[in-house]
């Protein structure tokens, strides 16, 4: 070709027509791989312990679920210790033959009518035993027979996996909130390893569920409210989970009455068909089985008295733990030194979990400032604030001898949704990174040092005690 052929052509010599037009480069996204490794962290934590009860409080919901797998009752019925060669059972010098009722060792029982019975609602005891019931006819195992599988497919299948389900919900948020990669993976970096949902899903409680069906419910009215959806199956969603979630996680009825009164104002009649009809399921299901065991619609939880007393409520019986308390059971502190483990003390909600104090400046930022999200944040804020009112005058032991306030849990997804905006404000300049860095470095080594049993002494407990600070 000679140069008036290239001019009239406008190709020049040098660059072969055939060659492809450059393409945008793609930035590696890390956050799928954090998700894996999250999930391949906990399962295999639980994968290879010996055994899983370290605690009353969930042997008393494992003891359900084996009564109604194996014998079709709620019932702890008196077997034989022979019977049963894994069980563990109360062996210390001067408990009463009481303590031998239960398969498995809790101080989390009431007596209706002469018998004995977890005290937890036993609605989620009943789901996971239809879990098992079905693990049982798939591997062709026993509850009985091999309680180390059949206990681990129940956590595996009913927290794990919904605990992947919440963290790609936050990761949708995440990336809708900002366009920053580095914002997008320090964000569910915070959700995979820094909060205390994760060494949790190692033991089994109803706060990891019901902190991932509540973010589920609150997705759903997102996209109602904020994104113009109106398909009726995220009514559908919104009512069933909100209404799953309060059964579970009694103060989650809370966020239910929000969202209802919230999709009402969007879409009456969807909300009421779409929404409130399956809303009733789970509802009517908690009701059903709370009269099942206690004879009354209402928990367990609702013979104590204003003042903490269960004198011949369901807890008052020969021999129950609750009326002879020991060590942080026991404790009477007042009430502003019991606010102020709750919050930043040795329980604290910010100061075993620090990072989660840059999600508080994301709401703030959304709360003050020109956000469409305004009214999320007034409601996730808000919400909070009345749990810890109601926790510090119903309760005085911090959930018993655990990591974390564990009653708060449930809302620490919906305040993983503002962690990019509080992020915004800090990663552009060096200092502001390395105080993400540090806040982030102490809530992993929390999570680090909860992870072989959630239902111990948390680090900040073991020290304070050990300074002479507090002497529980």
């Amino acid at each position: 070709m000679n140069d008036s052929q290239a001019v009239l052509t406008n190709e020049p010599e040098s660059v072969p027509a055939e060659l492809p037009p450059a393409q945008p480069s793609r930035v590696l996204d890390l956050t799928p791989v954090m998700i894996l490794v999250t999930v391949g962290l906990v399962s295999g934590v639980i994968l290879q312990r010996s055994r899983l009860m370290d605690s009353p409080n969930d042997s008393s919901r494992w003891n359900t679920v084996y009564y109604l797998v194996e014998h079709g009752t709620y019932e702890y019925l008196p077997i034989p210790r022979e019977q049963v060669p894994w069980a563990i059972r109360g062996t210390k010098e001067g408990e009463l033959p009481l303590w031998d009722t239960p398969v498995l060792w809790t101080i989390d029982m009431i007596r209706v009518d002469g018998k004995m019975y977890s005290s937890k609602p036993p609605l989620l005891p009943t789901v996971l035993a239809g879990v098992a019931w079905i693990a049982q006819k798939v591997t062709g195992q026993t509850f009985h027979e091999n309680p180390w599988l059949i206990q681990r497919i129940i956590l595996i299948v009913c927290q794990v996996l919904p605990f992947v389900a919440m963290l790609l919900i936050v990761r949708r948020h995440v990336f809708r909130a900002t366009e920053s990669v580095w914002v997008r993976h320090f964000a569910m970096a915070v959700a995979c390893f820094g909060t205390l949902l994760t060494p949790w899903l190692i033991t089994l409680n109803n706060h990891v569920i019901a902190a991932a069906t509540g973010l589920i419910a609150l997705d759903a009215a997102i996209r109602i409210w904020y994104e113009g959806r109106r398909e009726w199956y995220w009514f559908t969603i919104a009512g069933f989970f909100a209404a799953f979630t309060a059964s579970i996680e009694l103060p989650a009825g809370l966020l239910a009455v929000i969202l209802f009164v919230a999709l009402l104002m969007k879409d009456h009649r969807r909300t009421l068909i779409a929404g409130l009809i399956p809303a009733l399921i789970p509802a009517c299901a908690a009701l059903y089985t709370n009269y099942l065991v206690t004879g009354q619609l209402m928990p367990a939880y609702e013979s104590w008295d204003k003042d903490g007393n269960q004198k011949g409520g369901f807890y008052d019986f020969p021999g129950s733990y609750w009326n002879n308390r020991k060590g942080i059971d026991a404790i009477n502190e007042p009430k502003h030194v019991y606010l102020a483990h709750m919050l930043i003390g040795h329980d604290g909600f910010f100061s075993l979990s620090p990072i989660l104090l840059v999600a508080l400046v994301g709401i703030l930022v959304q709360l003050f400032g020109r956000s469409d999200r305004r009214l999320l944040a007034a409601m996730t804020l808000g919400m909070t604030a009345v749990l810890v009112c109601v926790y510090l005058v119903k309760t005085n032991n911090y959930g018993g001898g655990c990591h974390g306030f564990r009653w708060l849990f449930w809302v620490i997804p919906m305040w993983l949704l503002f962690m990019p905006a509080g992020i915004e404000l800090f990663y552009r300049r060096a200092v502001g990174r390395y105080v993400l860095y540090s806040l982030f470095l102490v809530s992993m080594f929390t999570v680090g040092y909860a992870l072989d049993n959630p239902w111990s002494t948390n680090w900040l407990r073991a020290l304070l005690k050990h300074a002479g600070v507090i002497n529980y």
